[in-house]
């Protein structure tokens, strides 16, 4: 890759979202700048300057590039962010991976599910918003059509929890619309697959299998690569491409999820950006490629890596096995972290993120959604046994206790698997 040794970067956001982007920035020999509303911040406090300026105050964001004879602007993987970094870059004549156009199409879930019904991409089969489902529909799952990160998002078994539902998805909708799919009932495993896109060529980077919390939204684990690679490839690669060709979209990275249900694979939503499960930790391990630093690259010459990168790309991990294992908590204020020295010494652990600190609390309202993760701990292994070998001593060494002592991991989700493998 293009050496960037000297170059500037402008990074939009200073909290915890934007850390792996001035971390990576500093590893490549980039300068960072970092903007945000508040003085302080993990992504802040570790940059080489601040500014406290807002995403969105755009005039003084270019008089700040103009001055510092900034390269390029990148953030991370919050929509908000990203949003304004299209805008900014833009408005600055920098170089960005999308358009406003390509993020209206693919982000708002709306448009996104016709843009697939139109090229073949199969979809989740989904009800219209205003008529009375019968029995045998349910159950179905409502969600806003411009949501992240889990919020309003519903189970719903009947038609009264319907009702309740339509009006929290309503509420965490900024457009004030909705979409009811049928919730597929397959053990709790869904999908993520990750493209990256370099000069109009298309490269799916990674796939894998993400299991939820029992009765629960959020990823408990997910496993790479996914056992059903062989049958997206086969059956829906070709037309992604086709589908994304149409809109445009030459550089980037993007990424989907989707359900499996027997022989079929349902797209249900997508973000047009590297997702917040840094998959690039895992994907660089394996196999030295590392799509966070594809669009680094791109913001700073407007070209995403040499050849030679692409190469290295490979679904199948060159063999090798890796999961990415959440740690969801209860309700409840953290008084106490135990094994947190000892986790990045384990055998095959790449990366270990936390989220939360002593005397966080996990509220309610954060259950089903993101905020409820104390972290994320990747693990790369050249075998399957030898990956639950590397999981179970994360297992058996971590532990977050609340003011009563008692364990906030939920390990269900976790445990049900591990009991359940064979070696």
């Amino acid at each position: 890759m293009k050496e960037l040794s000297g170059k500037k970067l402008l990074i939009l956001g200073g909290k915890a979202a934007s850390v792996n982007v001035v971390q990576l920035a500093h590893r490549l020999g980039v300068e960072t700048f970092v903007t945000g509303i508040q003085e302080g911040g993990q992504a802040k406090d570790i940059a080489d300057h601040t500014f406290l300026v807002g995403s969105e105050e755009h005039d003084k964001l270019i008089q700040i590039i103009k001055e510092n004879k900034i390269d390029g602007v990148m953030t991370g993987s919050a929509e908000f962010q990203i949003q304004q970094m299209i805008k900014l870059c833009k408005n600055a004549g920098l170089p960005c991976y999308a358009t406003e156009e390509q993020w209206n199409a693919t982000q708002d879930k709306r448009n996104f599910k016709d843009l697939c019904k139109k090229y073949g991409v199969p979809g989740v089969p989904e009800y219209s918003v205003d008529e009375e489902l019968s029995d045998s529909d349910f159950p179905v799952i409502v969600k806003p059509v411009d949501g992240c990160s889990s919020i309003g998002i519903s189970v719903c078994r009947n038609n009264d929890e319907l009702r309740d539902a339509k009006k929290k998805a309503l509420e965490a909708s900024e457009a004030k619309k909705i979409i009811i799919e049928r919730y597929i009932e397959n053990g709790g495993l869904t999908h993520v697959i990750k493209y990256v896109v370099v000069d109009g060529k298309f490269y799916m980077e990674i796939m894998g299998d993400r299991y939820v919390l029992n009765n629960g939204l959020i990823t408990a684990i997910t496993f790479f690569p996914s056992k059903n690679t062989d049958l997206y490839l086969n059956t829906i690669d070709s037309k992604v491409k086709d589908m994304f060709l149409s809109i445009g979209f030459n550089n980037g990275v993007f990424f989907f999820q989707a359900l499996p249900d027997g022989a079929n694979i349902y797209v249900y939503e997508m973000g047009l950006r590297t997702g917040g499960g840094m998959t690039y930790k895992i994907t660089e391990a394996a196999c030295g490629n590392n799509d966070l630093e594809m669009l680094i690259n791109y913001a700073l010459t407007g070209k995403m890596c040499d050849d030679s990168d692409v190469q290295t790309i490979n679904p199948y991990l060159n063999g090798k096995q890796a999961a990415s294992l959440a740690l969801p908590l209860i309700p409840g204020t953290i008084s106490k972290v135990i094994g947190m020295d000892v986790i990045p010494n384990i055998e095959g652990v790449v990366n270990f993120t936390h989220f939360c600190d002593v005397g966080d609390t996990i509220l309610p309202k954060h259950i089903n959604t993101l905020s409820q993760l104390f972290g994320r701990i990747m693990v790369v292994r050249n075998s399957k046994k030898e990956l639950f070998e590397s999981l179970k001593t994360i297992r058996d060494n971590i532990s977050v206790l609340d003011v009563d002592g008692n364990e906030m991991i939920v390990w269900d989700t976790f445990d049900k698997i591990y009991n359940n493998s064979e070696f």
